[in-house]
C-alpha cells in the first residue's frame, strides 16, 4: 500500500514552517525564508524543497493544513479593503464611541487605536429592529434600492452590515446583502448575522468589521494558493486554521477571514495539548518564541484557556479563541536605547529580511540572535538548518549601537539584551498565569519556536518552574501541532433569563437547533455522524454583572442538576478569576454556544529510534554567568530515549538550539522530548 502524507505548513513573520507527517509516523521538518510580499511563495518554495528532499510524490498529500498571517497583518497594517459600514439610523457612531473602559487609566499619552473607517463610509439604514425580534420600522424596497445606489457610487470593495438587534432577528440584514450582491456581485458584503449574533453592539460592529476588511485579501490569497497548489499536484482540500484551535476549509476561511487571526499560534497550542495528553504533564504554559514575537498559552489539566474578548490591533474581536497572549520578543527583535538611557529590545524585528546583522543580508541593527550568536550560544556554521551566519558582523553592530552608547563590553551588552528580552517575556508568563489565580510551580514549561529552548531554562528558573519540556521539534512546532487539528465550527445565539426552574427544557430546544446546523455543516464537508462531536456551553454571570464566563455543559440532554452544577462551576471559577464568588446571588444566562468538531483522521507519530552508541559530544566556547567555559554540545538525533546529563551543556539540531544551564538535569524521554529539570536560580 503507497504511502499517503499529511502537511502544516506554517506562515511566520521570519520563517515559513512545514512539517510532514507519512502514514507510518516518520516526520520530515524543514524551514523557508518568509515572503511577506507574498506569502505563497514561500509556501511553495517549501513545498518544492520538500519533494526535492523526500522524493514524494505530491498527489500522495492527503491532508494540507495551513496557518497563515494574511488576515493578521492585513489588519495590523491597515492594507484592508476599501471599506463602507451599514448600520442603523441613529446609531452611525457607534464604532467611534466604543466603549469608557481605560485600561491604562493613569496614563495620559495613551492613544486610542484610529479607527476602521472613517465616518464618512458609514450610511445609515432607516429601519428598526426589537431586542426581541419584533419589527419595529420595515426596511421599505425604496430604502434598499437607496443604499445599494449609495454603494455603488462610494466605490467600495467590501460592505459590512451591523443592524441593531439584527442577533434577535436578521430578515434586514439578509434583505441587504442579497441587493448588495444581486446588483454589485464583485462586492464582499458580510453581515454581523453571519459573523456574531450576538449582543453587545460596539464589539459586534467591530468584529462584522474587521472580517469585512480582510475578507477580500484572503479570498484573493487562498485563490490563489489553491491553483498554484493544484499546479503542483496536491490534490488534498485545503484547511485553515482558526483562532480556536480547529480547522475550516478554505472555502469558509474566504466567508469568515476574521477566524483565522490568531491562525499560526493557534497551533502551537495544539501541540501543548497533545504533549499533555502524550506525557502526563497536564499543566502546562506553552511559549512560542520565533523571529518575531513570542507567544504564550496556559494550558491547565489538558484544556487550553479560552475567550470570546479577544483584541487585533486594539480592536475588539468577539469570537470564541484560545486565550493566546503575544509580546514583540523574537529572536529577530531590535535592541536600542531610549530617550533616557535604557537598554530596550523590540518590540520592532528585523524580520526576514534584512533580518538580524549576522544574516549578512544588510540588516545594521542589533538583536536577540546577534547577542546569543555573540555569547557562543549559537553555532555560526549551522543556524537554521545550515545558514551560515558571521558573528564579526553581530559584534561590531552590538558594540557600534550599543555598547559604546552605554559604556559595555560586548559581553555586557549581549547580555544585557539577553536579560531586558527574558525580562519582557517573564511579565508576559505573569499575566497569563499568576494574575489569573494559577501557580507557576504547578506547571511545565513547553518551549519551542526557533529561540525558545535557548532561553526557556532562564525563563523557568525566574518564574519558579520546576521543569522545561522541549517537543521533537521545536522551531516548527505550530506546524507539527496543526497535525492534531479537527474541523471546528462555532455558534452562538443572544439568551437572557434567569437560572430557574424549567428553564433547562427551555435550552434543550435551542440547543437542539444550533446541533442541527451544526449537523448540517459537518454533513456539507464530508463527515459522517460518528465523525461528529459536540460541546454545548453557557456563559454565565450573576445578574447586573456587565460580563460573564463561560462553562461546559454535558453533552447529553440538560436536566435541572446539570444546569445546578454547571451554575456550581461557574461560582469556583469565578472566585478563581476575580478572587471573589456570590453563591447566594441570583445568576442569569447571557448566551448559549456550542462547538461542532469533524474528526479527522489521527495522526500517527513514531517514536525516535533506539541508539546502540553512547552521544560523543563536541565542544563550544560559551559565555556564561559571566565568564568564558568550554562546554559539552549534542547533536539531538544523537541523544537516545532514557539519556540523562547534567548541565551545563548544548544540544543542536536543524531548527533550534537548546541551553541547559549549570546544575540542570536533562532526561530523554521515550518520546524524544528533552524534559530539563530546573535547578535553584
Amino acid at each position: 500500500m503507497a504511502r499517503a502524507y499529511k502537511l502544516a505548513v506554517d506562515t511566520g513573520g521570519t520563517f515559513t514552517d512545514f512539517c510532514l507527517v507519512d502514514s507510518e509516523g516518520g516526520v520530515h521538518v524543514t524551514k523557508e525564508p518568509s515572503t511577506p510580499d507574498d506569502p505563497s511563495r514561500a509556501v511553495l518554495l517549501g513545498l518544492r524543497r520538500l519533494v526535492r528532499e523526500t522524493g514524494i510524490d505530491p498527489r500522495a498529500i492527503d491532508l494540507f493544513l495551513h496557518g497563515t498571517t494574511v488576515a493578521t497583518n492585513a489588519v495590523l497594517e491597515r492594507r484592508g479593503a476599501r471599506l463602507l459600514l451599514l448600520t442603523t439610523k441613529g446609531f452611525r457612531d457607534v464604532v467611534f464611541i466604543g466603549r469608557q473602559n481605560r485600561p491604562h487609566l493613569y496614563d495620559f499619552r495613551v492613544l486610542k487605536p484610529q479607527p476602521l473607517l472613517p465616518r464618512n463610509l458609514v450610511l445609515e439604514v432607516d429601519e428598526r429592529i426589537g431586542a426581541d425580534g419584533s419589527v419595529i420600522k420595515p426596511l421599505a424596497a425604496r430604502e434598499i434600492d437607496s443604499i445599494v445606489e449609495q454603494v455603488r457610487q462610494s466605490g467600495a470593495t467590501a460592505v459590512a452590515v451591523c443592524l441593531l438587534h439584527s442577533y434577535a432577528n436578521p430578515k434586514h440584514e439578509i434583505q441587504l446583502k442579497k441587493a448588495l450582491e444581486k446588483v454589485l456581485p464583485p462586492l464582499s458584503v458580510t453581515i454581523s448575522a453571519d459573523i456574531l449574533p450576538e449582543f453587545r453592539e460596539y464589539e459586534r460592529t467591530s468584529t462584522t468589521v474587521l472580517n469585512a476588511m480582510v475578507r477580500p485579501q484572503m479570498e484573493k490569497y487562498l485563490g490563489r494558493l489553491e491553483q498554484e497548489l493544484a499546479s503542483t499536484g496536491v490534490r488534498s482540500r485545503l484547511y485553515i486554521m482558526q483562532s480556536n484551535g480547529g480547522v475550516i476549509t478554505a472555502a469558509q476561511a474566504r466567508k469568515q477571514s476574521v477566524r483565522t487571526i490568531l491562525s499560526g499560534p493557534a497551533g502551537g497550542v495544539l501541540a501543548g495539548v497533545y504533549l499533555a495528553r502524550l506525557t502526563g504533564w497536564e499543566n502546562l504554559i506553552t511559549a512560542d518564541m520565533g523571529g518575531t514575537s513570542m507567544d504564550i498559552c496556559l494550558i491547565h489539566r489538558g484544556e487550553p484557556r479560552f475567550t470570546t474578548e479577544g483584541a487585533i490591533g486594539g480592536y475588539p474581536l468577539r469570537l470564541p479563541m484560545l486565550d493566546i497572549h503575544t509580546i514583540g520578543a523574537g529572536g529577530g527583535s531590535v535592541a536600542w536605547v531610549d530617550a533616557g538611557g535604557a537598554l530596550r529590545v523590540g518590540p520592532r524585528s528585523a524580520g526576514a529580511v534584512p533580518g538580524p546583522a549576522c544574516y549578512g543580508l544588510g540588516g545594521t541593527e542589533p538583536t536577540v540572535t546577534d547577542a546569543n550568536l555573540v555569547l557562543g550560544r549559537l553555532d555560526p556554521e549551522a543556524f537554521a538548518g545550515g545558514r551560515k551566519i558571521q558573528p564579526a558582523l553581530a559584534a561590531e553592530c552590538l558594540e557600534e549601537k550599543i555598547g559604546r552608547v552605554l559604556g559595555l563590553t560586548l559581553e555586557e551588552t549581549a547580555e544585557g539584551i539577553i536579560r531586558v528580552v527574558n525580562a519582557s517575556m517573564v511579565r508576559a508568563m505573569r499575566l497569563i498565569s499568576v494574575e489569573r489565580g494559577y501557580d507557576p510551580r504547578d506547571f511545565t514549561l513547553v518551549a519551542f519556536g526557533g529561540a525558545g529552548p535557548l532561553h526557556a531554562v532562564a525563563l523557568a528558573r525566574e518564574m519558579g518552574i520546576p521543569r522545561v519540556l522541549v517537543p521533537p521539534y521545536p522551531g516548527v512546532t505550530s506546524a507539527w501541532g496543526m497535525l492534531a487539528a479537527d474541523v471546528r465550527h462555532d455558534y452562538s445565539l443572544t439568551f437572557i433569563g434567569d437560572v430557574a426552574a424549567g428553564l433547562a427544557a427551555e435550552l434543550n430546544g435551542q440547543y437542539a437547533a444550533l446541533i442541527a446546523t451544526g449537523k448540517a455543516d459537518l454533513s456539507r464537508e464530508g463527515f459522517a455522524a460518528d465523525q461528529m462531536v459536540f460541546e454545548p456551553l453557557v456563559d454565565l454571570r450573576y445578574r447586573g454583572q456587565a460580563y460573564e464566563l463561560t462553562v461546559p455543559l454535558p453533552a447529553q440532554s440538560l436536566d435541572e442538576d446539570a444546569l445546578r452544577t454547571a451554575v456550581q462551576r461557574f461560582h469556583r471559577l469565578h472566585r478563581q478569576s476575580y478572587g471573589y464568588c456570590r453563591e447566594d446571588a441570583p445568576v442569569e444566562v447571557v448566551a448559549l454556544r456550542l462547538v461542532a468538531r469533524g474528526v479527522l483522521p489521527r495522526t500517527k507519530f513514531a517514536a525516535p529510534p533506539p541508539h546502540a552508541d553512547l552521544p560523543v559530544p563536541g565542544a563550544r566556547r560559551v559565555y556564561l554567568l559571566g565568564t568564558w567555559q568550554e562546554i559539552p554540545v549534542y547533536r539531538r538525533e544523537s541523544l537516545p530515549a532514557g539519556f540523562t546529563l547534567t548541565g551545563p551543556l548544548i544540544i543542536t539540531q536543524q531548527d533550534t538550539t537548546t541551553l541547559v544551564w549549570p546544575g540542570d538535569r536533562l532526561t530523554v524521554d521515550r518520546w524524544g522530548n528533552l524534559l530539563i529539570e530546573t535547578g535553584e536560580g
